[in-house]
C-alpha cells in the first residue's frame, strides 16, 4: 500500500477466538506500517509535526524486556526523539527500528550479537546502529537481523544455521556485515523466518539460506545452506488434483518474476508477478495449503491452485506467513488464510487449503503475522456516491459510501475538473457509517456538459483518496419535450411516456429516476422552487419514492425508467389526494433528487358515464348519440370505440364546451365486422350480441360506457286494440299498460287441428287488416302495431306522418317483442279521412320505413259532437262502398 494512508486495522487474536476485530482506534488516523515480529505486532502511525506514533497489538507480557507499553497511555508511546519511526522488526528478545532518515536502532537482549552493536549484550532504550546507515527496509529472525540499504544487503545475529549467508565460516556477526554473495547483484526484497532468510534479486530471482531441515528454503532435502541458493520453481501438477471441483486446471508457464516473500517458522511463501502462489517447507498444521492430509513438509515450492471449496484460486499480490500460519492478499484486496493459529475464521483453527475471509467491501493492502496473532490493513475506499449525478447547478446532496470512514472534524470531498476542484465539507452519518455533503456549482469552470467529475475525499484536508465511482454533472437546462399520455384517470396505473432531451451518457447514469406529480394550484407557479424538492436534512441513502421530505412542496413521486430518450412510469393513483385542482405538473428527478425545475401540465380525470342518449340505433347508422355524464373536458386525443364478436372501431367524437358533452355519429353495422362482407348472419350475431363501447380521452385509458345495440325496428301490420268501455277506468288503463305474455298459438298443434287454428287466425288478420284499411280510427283510440323484435326502450316511440312530411311522436306501450300499443293523438288535419303512416323507433331518433298506413278521421275544432256523430256515419257509408264484395 502506499503509506501513509487512512483505513482500518483488522486483528486476530486469542482474544477474539481467531476472529476478526475491528480496531475503531486507528479510523481516522494515518497509518503507516503495520509490523513486528516473533510475538509481538505494532501498529504506526503518522501523527503531528510528522511524529510516528506506535501502538502495541500484543499483551504486556511480550515486553519483558522493553518499554514500548505503558499502561499510562494506553498503549501508545512516541518515539520522537529518535525522529520518525518507518516500521519495525523484532526477534526472540530484541527490538530493531527504522526510521524515515534511514537509520537503524536496536535494544533488548545481545544474544549471538542480536543487537547489532558490537559485544553489547542489553540496552534498555534504543540505540543507534553506526555500522550501516540509508536503509531501506529490515527484517528480523528469532536472533538474527538483515538490512537493505540502496539494493545491498547485510545480516548480524545468529549464524549457526547459515541464515547470516556471510560466509560458510561465519556463525555469528555482532555487527552489520556485507553479503558478498549479492555483489554486482542488487537486492529489492528481503524477508525472515525463524531460523532462514530470503532474498529477491532485481530480476526477480528468489533465493534462500539458513536452516533447512523443513524444507523451509525450497531446495531440497538438506540440513541448512551457509550462503544463498537459487530457488526454483518446478511446473508440478497441483495436489489433490482429481478434488478440484471447478474446470480443469492445465499447467501454465511460471514466472520467475517473484514479487512478495514471506517466511514462518519452518515453510515459506512466495507470489509471482502473474499472481502465482508458492509455498514449502514444514506443513505439520496445514501452513502450506495445499491440502495434503498427511501434513508432509514439501522441500521444493509448489503452486497453490484451489481453495478450500475446490475452486480455481485468483491471482494474488501479497503473502505473509505466521509461525505455523499463512496468510495472502489477491489481486482484489480480498484476504485468505491458512494453516493452524488464529486465521480470522472464528473457531475454526485448523485449515489446509486456502480460505477467504469475508469482509464486505473491504480491500486489504498490508498485513503482519507473528507466532500468535496477525493484523491487517484494508485502505480507506470511497466506493460509490448516491447519486452519482447532478445538475451543473449544485445543491445536490449526495452519500459518500466506503469503508474506513469515521467523524474527524476535518473530513470534506472535493470535486476535480482538470486542474480545477472545489472542496466542500462532510458531515459522517453514523448509522450508515458514510459521508453526506452537498454538490457545489459547477458552472463556472465548465462550457459543455456532461463530464464526469473525479471526487476525492480527505480525513484530515491532507491526504485524499479517490472516490471508485466518478460524479457526472449533467445540464441544468435539461427539459422534457412532451408527455403521453397527457391525462389519466385519478385511479393511475397507466403508463406515461416522457420524451426528453438527455445525450447517451447522462442516460447511463439514471439509475434511479422519481417522477414527480404535483397538483398546480390556482395562483401563479413559482418555478424556482421547485428545482430543489428537498431541503437539509436529507439523506440521500434513506431518499425514497415515498419520503415524506418530498411532502413538502406536496409532490407525488413515482420511479421512473430510462430507455432510448423516453421515460417511463406507471401513473399514480391521486383519488385520496386532497386538492382543489386535477390539473398536475409533472418534473423529472434525473437523479432521483432533484428535479428539472420545467415541468409539464398533465390532467387528472374522474369521469363518471351516466347514459348514451340513445343507446341503440338503426343498421344503416347516421344517428347522432350523446355521452352523458360528469367530469368531461375537451382533449386532443377523446375518441370512442366499438368492440364486437368481429373486430373494433375507432370513433371520432365532438365536445359540446357549453352543455359540456361528448357525441358523435352512429357508424353502419356494416362498418363493425371486421371487413367481412356483410350477412344476414353476420349482421344478426352483432345485433344479438350488442356492441361493447368505451371512452378515451388519452388514447391508453379505456371508459366503459355502456352496450349499445344495433336495432331494426320493422312494422309488419296494424291492428286495433279494443278496450271495453264499460270496465272502470283503473282496470282499463291497468289493460293498456301491463305487458302480454307472447304464446305462440300453433305450439303443438298438428294435423287437422293445426290447419284449424291457421284458419282461424287467418279469419283474425283479415278482419283487423279490413278494419283498418275500410274504417278510420280518431285521436284518443288505441292502435295495436305489430312487428318482430321490438324492444322496450326508454325511447320507444310511434310515429304518425301526415300531409307528406309533417309527423307527431307519441309514447309507445311495450306489450310484448311483437306487439306494441299507442294512443293515436290529435292531429292537425281538416275535417275528413286521411292516410296516416305508422312508424317506430326505439332511440327517438333513427324510425322504420314499413309505410304502414291506417285512416284517420279528423274533426274540425268548431263542430260539435252531434255534428261530428253525423260527420262519421257519412264517412263510414263511403267507406264500405270502397270495400271489396264477398266472395
Amino acid at each position: 500500500m502506499q503509506l501513509p494512508t487512512f483505513g482500518e486495522v483488522f486483528l486476530t487474536t486469542d482474544d477474539v477466538q481467531g476472529g476478526l476485530e475491528n480496531l475503531k482506534l486507528f479510523k481516522g488516523k494515518l497509518i503507516s506500517s503495520l509490523c513486528g515480529g516473533c510475538r509481538k505486532l505494532f501498529v504506526i502511525e503518522e501523527g503531528l509535526d510528522n511524529q510516528g506514533i506506535i501502538s502495541t497489538l500484543h499483551s504486556p507480557e511480550h515486553d519483558e524486556y522493553d518499554q514500548t507499553f505503558s499502561q499510562d497511555s494506553n498503549n501508545l508511546q512516541s518515539f520522537d526523539f529518535k525522529g520518525s519511526i518507518k516500521t519495525i522488526v523484532t526477534g526472540k528478545k530484541h527490538t530493531v527500528f527504522l526510521t524515515d532518515q534511514g537509520d537503524v536502532y536496536s535494544y533488548g537482549y545481545g544474544e549471538y550479537g542480536a543487537l547489532g552493536h558490537g559485544g553489547i549484550i542489553e540496552l534498555s532504550i534504543p540505540k543507534k546502529i553506526i555500522r550501516i546507515s540509508k536503509v531501506d527496509t529490515i527484517a528480523c529472525g528469532e536472533y538474527h537481523t538483515l538490512a537493505l540499504t540502496n539494493g545491498d544487503l547485510f545480516a548480524w545475529g545468529r549464524g549457526f544455521e547459515g541464515q547470516l549467508g556471510i560466509r560458510k565460516d561465519v556463525e555469528t556477526a555482532a555487527s552489520p556485515m556485507f553479503l558478498s554473495f549479492f555483489y554486482k547483484n542488487r537486492i529489492k526484497l528481503i524477508a525472515c523466518g525463524a531460523y532462514h532468510s530470503l532474498a529477491v534479486d532485481q530480476q526477480g530471482i528468489l533465493y534462500g539460506w539458513g536452516e533447512a531441515r523443513f524444507g523451509q528454503l525450497g531446495t531440497g532435502r538438506k540440513v541448512s545452506e551457509q550462503l544463498p541458493s537459487r530457488i526454483d520453481f518446478q511446473l508440478e501438477q497441483p495436489m489433490n488434483q482429481s478434488e478440484l471441483r471447478v474446470g480443469k486446471f492445465l499447467p501454465q508457464e511460471t514466472s520467475f518474476q517473484v514479487i512478495s516473500i514471506s517466511g514462518g517458522y519452518g515453510h515459506s511463501a512466495a507470489v509471482t508477478s502473474n499472481g502465482e502462489l508458492y509455498t514449502w517447507g514444514f506443513n505439520q498444521r496445514g501452513q502450506l495449503g495445499n491440502g495434503d492430509k498427511d501434513k508432509k513438509s514439501s522441500y521444493y515450492p509448489k503452486r497453490l491452485m484451489q481453495d478450500i471449496s475446490g475452486i480455481q484460486l485468483p491471482g494474488f499480490s501479497k503473502v505473509m506467513c505466521g509461525y505455523y500460519t499463512t496468510y495472502a492478499i489477491d489481486q482484489k484486496g480480498g484476504l485468505w488464510s491458512w494453516g493452524g493459529g488464529n486465521l480470522g475464521h472464528q473457531n475454526d483453527k485448523l485449515v489446509d487449503l486456502p480460505r477467504k475471509i469475508v469482509l464486505e467491501d473491504r480491500k486489504f493492502t498490508n498485513m503482519y503475522a507473528n507466532g500468535q496473532a496477525a493484523a491487517f490493513f484494508a485502505s480507506l475506499r470511497t466506493i460509490s456516491m448516491k447519486p452519482n449525478h447532478g445538475p451543473s447547478t449544485g445543491g445536490t446532496i449526495i452519500s459518500l459510501i466506503g469503508t474506513g470512514f469515521c467523524d474527524t472534524g476535518r473530513q470534506s470531498a472535493r470535486f476535480k475538473l482538470g486542474d480545477q476542484y472545489t472542496e466542500v465539507g462532510c458531515e459522517y452519518d453514523s448509522l450508515t457509517d458514510s459521508f453526506r455533503c452537498t454538490t457545489p456549482n459547477f458552472e463556472e469552470h465548465i462550457d459543455k456538459y456532461p463530464v464526469e467529475c473525479v471526487v476525492e475525499v480527505t480525513l484530515d484536508g491532507n491526504v485524499y483518496v479517490e472516490c471508485e465511482q466518478k460524479f457526472l454533472v449533467y445540464s441544468s437546462k435539461i427539459v422534457i419535450s412532451s408527455l403521453y399520455p397527457k391525462c389519466a384517470s385519478i385511479q393511475g396505473g397507466t403508463t406515461l411516456i416522457i420524451n426528453i432531451n438527455i445525450d447517451d451518457l447522462t442516460a447511463s447514469y439514471m439509475k434511479h429516476l422519481n417522477i414527480g406529480f404535483q397538483p398546480r394550484n390556482k395562483k401563479k407557479e413559482d418555478k424556482s422552487a421547485m428545482k430543489q424538492s428537498t431541503n437539509k436534512p436529507l439523506n440521500p441513502l434513506d431518499l425514497s419514492i415515498n419520503d415524506p421530505e418530498l411532502d413538502k412542496e406536496n409532490w407525488m413521486c413515482v420511479e421512473g425508467f430510462y430507455e432510448k430518450g423516453k421515460i417511463s412510469c406507471t401513473i399514480p393513483n391521486v383519488s385520496q389526494l386532497q386538492t382543489d385542482s386535477l390539473n398536475f405538473n409533472v418534473d423529472v428527478s434525473i437523479n432521483g433528487q432533484q428535479f428539472t425545475g420545467n415541468p409539464m401540465v398533465f390532467r387528472f380525470y374522474d369521469i363518471q358515464i351516466k347514459e348514451l342518449q340513445p343507446d341503440n340505433v338503426m343498421s344503416e347508422g347516421g344517428a347522432s348519440v350523446k355521452i352523458i355524464g360528469d367530469g368531461f373536458f375537451d382533449t386532443t386525443n377523446k375518441r370512442v370505440i366499438f368492440k364486437t364478436l368481429f373486430g373494433e372501431r375507432l370513433i371520432e367524437i365532438m365536445w359540446d364546451k357549453q352543455d359540456r358533452f361528448y357525441s358523435f355519429v352512429a357508424p353502419p353495422l356494416s362498418w363493425l365486422l371486421g371487413g367481412q362482407q356483410p350477412t344476414p348472419d353476420l349482421l344478426n350475431a352483432v345485433k344479438a350480441s350488442g356492441v361493447t363501447a368505451l371512452l378515451t380521452l388519452s388514447g391508453i385509458e379505456w371508459i366503459p360506457i355502456g352496450t349499445f345495440y344495433y336495432i331494426d325496428p320493422e312494422v309488419l301490420r296494424l291492428g286495433p286494440f279494443i278496450v271495453d268501455e264499460k270496465l272502470p277506468e283503473e282496470q282499463k288503463k291497468q289493460l293498456i299498460h301491463q305487458e302480454e305474455q307472447e304464446i305462440d298459438p300453433l305450439k303443438d298443434l298438428q294435423g287437422a287441428d293445426l290447419q284449424k287454428k291457421k284458419d282461424e287466425l287467418q279469419k283474425i288478420f283479415e278482419a283487423e287488416e279490413q278494419e283498418i284499411n275500410y274504417f278510420f280510427k280518431k285521436a284518443g283510440q288505441y292502435l295495436s302495431v305489430y312487428g318482430e323484435n321490438l324492444a322496450n326502450t326508454e325511447s320507444l316511440l310511434v310515429q304518425f306522418i301526415f300531409n307528406g312530411n309533417m309527423a307527431v311522436n307519441q309514447k309507445a306501450i311495450f306489450k310484448n317483442k311483437s306487439k306494441l300499443v299507442v294512443q293515436i293523438p290529435e292531429l292537425e288535419l281538416p275535417t275528413g279521412i286521411h292516410d296516416v303512416g305508422v312508424e317506430i323507433t326505439f332511440n327517438g331518433t333513427s324510425f322504420s320505413h314499413s309505410g304502414k298506413v291506417f285512416k284517420y278521421m279528423a274533426f274540425d275544432k268548431s263542430l260539435n259532437e252531434q255534428q261530428k256523430l253525423k260527420l262519421e256515419d257519412e264517412e263510414i257509408k263511403k267507406l264500405k262502398k270502397t270495400q271489396p264484395k264477398k266472395k
